[in-house]
């Protein structure tokens, strides 16, 4: 069990996210017909279920494969042509369809508590998702189309770490293509020892205009990374260890932007 540090109080820099009413997220959304991928359902739930499967449904995995621009049109793009990706790309344009239907959305940096001394496999990329219907951040992960649940209830990364270890059995996957649970627990449990996000989640902003800031989550007394699988420089980040503080409330604020 991950330890925190719930008094810690830091002052963070504001997330930015596209505009809803952008060109380009107009264009994801109108191009990919992302209304009819959700038509007829009501729930924010069975939405982000549908939109998480579609995405899961455009190309297979592939670790070692990039796209030409990592923005979620040129992944699409590119994927109709045959092309497959990685989680990354997986996580990229999940979460911009999301964001595209008005959920706020942020790409979500994973990490094993060896990521500084291993030589692969240190890393995963998933997504998290702000649901005013539960009024929380939830966890999706594309590239496996799973969303963690306990009792009923979706869980944010955190809360999916706690309960692998402490209510596995009692924990449910929702999604549509039948990825095995022991299976799948088994392999991301190691993974959820840091979290990060990227401060600029824009999607279509040119990279020199972005900054490269993240907030990382680091548990209690673990030492803060600064080298990703022995030689990457991580880069800068502001630490915090408090998940009060990583999970901002989003009530409706996008909406209303």
């Amino acid at each position: 069990m991950l330890e925190w540090n719930y008094k810690e109080v830091v002052s963070l820099p504001e997330v930015k996210m596209d505009d809803l009413n952008s060109s380009k997220m107009r264009e994801l959304r109108e191009k990919y017909h992302l209304d009819e991928v959700v038509a007829g359902v009501h729930s924010d739930y069975e939405k982000l279920k549908r939109l998480m499967k579609w995405v899961y449904d455009r190309w297979k995995h592939n670790g070692n494969n990039e796209p030409s621009r990592e923005d979620p049109l040129t992944i699409l793009e590119e994927a109709s042509t045959g092309k497959n990706f990685r989680c990354v790309e997986y996580a990229i344009v999940t979460a911009a369809v999301a964001r595209s239907m008005s959920f706020p959305s942020r790409v979500l940096g994973l990490m094993r508590k060896d990521v500084e001394t291993a030589t692969s496999g240190a890393g995963h990329v998933a997504v998290e998702v702000w649901m005013d219907e539960y009024k929380k951040w939830v966890f999706l992960d594309p590239k496996w189309d799973v969303m963690p649940e306990l009792d009923g209830l979706p869980l944010n990364a955190v809360e999916f770490q706690a309960a692998i270890t402490d209510n596995g059995s009692r924990l449910k996957l929702i999604g549509s293509s039948g990825t095995e649970k022991s299976v799948y627990l088994k392999w991301i449990a190691p993974y959820l020892y840091y979290f990060n996000y990227r401060v600029d989640q824009r999607f279509f902003t040119e990279e020199e205009k972005k900054s490269g800031l993240k907030i990382m989550l680091i548990p209690k007394g673990a030492k803060p990374p600064r080298v990703f699988q022995r030689r990457y420089p991580i880069g800068e980040y502001i630490g915090i260890s408090n998940p009060k503080q990583f999970y901002p409330d989003m009530f409706s604020q996008y909406q209303k932007k």
